[in-house]
């Protein structure tokens, strides 16, 4: 079964003007073999990009929950994950209606993951990123993000909002997804190549994780800390699932 634990940090911008932190992150299990995951970045110009943000990650996963067994085989995996970031974005959209405002008050990012012992699927609007060993080896599971300029990036809520969705077949035994103020530490930023240092111990701690909670805690203590703040003093968020075996 696949073990997924994640945690989020309330950066030092957002610690010094008094603000929560505008991150949110959901995972599930799908029966015994895939795993669903999800996270969000909400837009720190928005007045509701916190709540954009949880909205995103409950409807994708809600949806993914719902559509399980319609998405147990691989090649449907892409369109399992389209439909997720779209529900996701009519989620956000119907509440706004029904408050009388306008959606990009929820503006937030979203990347969302269907993962299996087959590959996975990922797929995302805006920035972030995502990495999985993938038959033995760890890769990117998309590019760099698309980023005209630095800070700049696309939302769900945008008129203009274009998934990019990917299909990541073969052995697949670790994954990771996260926002971008863990990117610095978490990538070759030149390359957009996975630091393995940073990923290897995470993926081993997880594996040895019983107990949920706690393994949440620790990964949240750790995502507190200063090396986190020391070059970006953005939100942090990291969901990581790992492959434990077959149930007996």
């Amino acid at each position: 079964m696949w073990r997924s634990i994640g945690a989020r940090a309330q950066g030092a911008a957002h610690a010094s003007n008094g603000l929560p932190c505008q991150d949110a992150f959901a995972c599930a299990t799908l029966g015994d073999h895939m795993a669903a995951l999800a996270v969000a970045d909400g837009a720190g110009s928005a007045p509701f990009s916190r709540t954009g943000a949880e909205f995103a990650v409950e409807r994708a996963i809600r949806y993914l929950r719902n559509v399980a067994d319609l998405v147990a085989e691989p090649t449907v995996w892409l369109s399992g994950v389209r439909g997720a970031i779209a529900a996701a974005r009519g989620r956000i959209f119907d509440y706004a209606r029904s408050q009388g405002l306008d959606a990009q008050q929820f503006a937030t990012t979203l990347q969302v993951v269907l993962l299996g012992r087959a590959g996975c699927c990922y797929g995302r609007v805006g920035d972030g990123g995502g990495v999985g060993r993938l038959d033995g080896a760890l890769v990117p599971l998309a590019p760099a993000p698309d980023n005209d300029f630095v800070n700049e990036t696309h939302f769900l809520t945008s008129l203009n909002c274009r998934p990019e969705v990917f299909f990541h077949p073969g052995p697949m035994s670790d994954c990771a997804i996260f926002t971008d103020g863990i990117q610095h530490l978490a990538m070759h930023l030149a390359q957009w190549t996975p630091h393995d240092p940073f990923f290897v111990p995470l993926f081993d701690f997880a594996r040895t994780q019983s107990d949920t909670g706690a393994a949440q805690a620790k990964l949240g203590a750790y995502l507190e800390t200063e090396r986190f703040d020391r070059r970006k003093d953005d939100d942090r968020t990291l969901v990581i699932s790992v492959w434990t075996g077959d149930a007996a």
